[in-house]
């Protein structure tokens, strides 16, 4: 049992929703999304050794509603795991456009050792055009996974926990 695409039916995933949109809603990207793999920005080949790094290290992406009305607006966690050492970055994020691009900023960087926190340090906000984003691909809420292509180009996998 497959539970997610394959490089070739990301690339027409991909395709389409650069054409028509990818149909994804606010309310499918609601939850914890566990990294699955990343591949290079030109490669049909899955990056084995940062996909085999951000698993050890549980790399995860949280996306929780910032308001019940606002269906735009999320508030943003990524976060990796090494043994108690917890390493996560807070933000914001927005839903744009039809395809469509969820841009992204990081407010806050958290590290704590098994919940213990050892430092705090706010971020500055980016300029505009400089933001992350994530151009979202494609998403299966029955099979529990999303595509999505980077800023500098990489395309992740994330399985939905």
């Amino acid at each position: 049992m497959k539970d997610f695409p394959n490089i070739n039916e990301i690339k027409l995933l991909e395709k389409n929703s650069q054409k028509n949109g990818s149909g994804i809603v606010y309310e499918e990207l609601l939850g914890i999304w566990k990294f699955k793999y990343v591949w290079g920005k030109e490669s049909d080949e899955v990056k084995n050794i940062p996909s085999s790094i951000l698993q050890v290290l549980s790399a995860r992406l949280e996306l929780k509603s910032k308001n019940k009305e606002d269906q735009i607006n999320f508030e943003i966690k990524n976060s990796i795991n090494f043994g108690l050492l917890n390493i996560i970055f807070i933000g914001s994020a927005e839903l744009k456009g039809l395809r469509p691009l969820l841009t992204f900023y990081f407010e806050e960087l958290k590290i704590s050792i098994s919940n213990f926190p050892i430092f705090n340090k706010k971020l500055k906000k980016p300029e505009y055009k400089k933001m992350p984003f994530f151009s979202l691909v494609g998403i299966s809420i029955k099979d529990k996974w999303l595509c999505a292509r980077g800023r500098g180009g990489g395309l992740a996998i994330w399985i939905k926990s």
